[in-house]
């Protein structure tokens, strides 16, 4: 079984129809869930919401109740760096909590929570086969790097270049975007040793306000694409087994 998990119901949408009439599942506390297949794979389908907690609790339950042997985390993020623009694709290398601050204690550097580690490292040979099949099948930018994430919603590089300036400076050569839940869904897929490839459309640069008007509908707009390279991604697998 497989699970694909994104932010907000309209990163699962088509992932959702291409599952043609899934069964919803309740989890405890609500959270909901789709079960079915796509590409030839059992899955669950789910949206976190824009929260590093919920995207933390879902992410546990969907792995103790389903057992998935990979999650792809889909959907946004936001580009604060000018290498890494509105429309390209990213894959997240390496992830960082922006906002988790125990360093007044001793025990942990910023962005650490005590008792585990400061960041949480991506499978680098999924991430190869992903970027590989990404530029196989889109002419999009794919760019890899380091993703920061936060418990606030906002557009403004300021915030986050004096973040990354002030407490991951040895990082910042390649911390590229920001979200607001996919470091939460890396520590609990580590903490389970489930595999876990982060790929995201990048929805808008921070800063560039134009970009505001239509960040919503360029996010949609990519993930079909970022469809079809999970579907190469299973078959390839498959191919793999069957040799």
């Amino acid at each position: 079984m497989i699970c694909i998990i994104g932010t907000t119901d309209d990163d699962i949408l088509y992932f959702k129809v291409k599952m043609g009439n899934p069964e919803e599942v309740t989890l405890t506390g609500g959270f909901k869930v789709f079960k079915g297949s796509i590409f030839r794979e059992e899955c669950i389908v789910a949206a976190t919401g824009p929260s590093l907690v919920n995207a933390g609790i879902l992410t546990t339950l969907i792995i103790e109740k389903f057992d998935p042997y990979i999650v792809f985390n889909v959907g946004n993020v936001y580009s604060f760096s000018d290498e890494l623009r509105q429309g390209d694709l990213f894959i997240a290398d390496r992830y960082f909590f922006s906002d988790v601050d125990f360093t007044d204690n001793k025990e942990a550097v910023y962005g650490q929570i005590p008792g585990r580690d400061p960041f949480f490292v991506a499978d680098n040979s999924i991430n190869d086969r992903a970027e590989k099949n990404a530029y196989l099948m889109t002419t999009r930018y794919v760019q890899r790097g380091f993703l920061l994430s936060g418990s606030s919603f906002n557009f403004m590089p300021n915030k986050v270049a004096s973040i990354v300036q002030n407490h991951f400076l040895v990082q910042e050569e390649n911390m590229r975007a920001y979200d607001n839940t996919s470091a939460a869904i890396a520590m609990v897929c580590h903490l389970n040793h489930t595999a876990l490839l982060t790929i995201k459309g990048v929805a808008m640069q921070m800063g560039k306000d134009r970009e505001r008007i239509n960040y919503i509908r360029t996010g949609l707009e990519m993930m079909p694409t970022i469809g079809k390279i999970i579907t190469r991604i299973l078959v390839a697998r498959t191919e793999d087994i069957n040799m």
